[in-house]
């Protein structure tokens, strides 16, 4: 008697022990797919950013090549106020320096 009483214990301990990892499974699975979308997520605008890269490169090449066939010195300025030198090819380069800083410039008369 007394040992199946034991069994009995050992049983329903085990039991219990199945389906507390039955819920940690299904917990861990859950959070598992949250990552996944979130990963997925990441990947997406990844390709998406290397996609529009290209893009704005040939946007640049025909910007620079704009500049340089219509002698237009606008468009060379706003090149090179965003860091895009053009070499003389054509072909924009850009700067080591990136981007520059406009200052806007302080009402007159009136000191800040």
């Amino acid at each position: 008697m007394r040992s199946e009483g034991w069994l009995r214990w050992m049983t329903v301990g085990l039991s219990v022990l199945g389906a507390v990892l039955v819920v940690v499974y299904i917990v861990l699975v859950q959070d598992n797919r949250a990552v996944q979308l979130d990963v997925n997520r990441r990947q997406q605008f990844i390709s998406q950013s290397i996609q529009l890269e290209r893009v704005d490169e040939a946007l640049l090449r025909a910007l620079a090549s704009a500049a340089v066939n219509n002698k237009d010195d606008k468009l060379r300025g706003l090149l090179a106020d965003n860091g895009i030198a053009i070499n003389a090819s054509g072909e924009p380069v850009p700067s080591a320096s990136g981007p520059t800083e406009k200052t806007v410039p302080a009402a007159a008369g009136k000191s800040p």
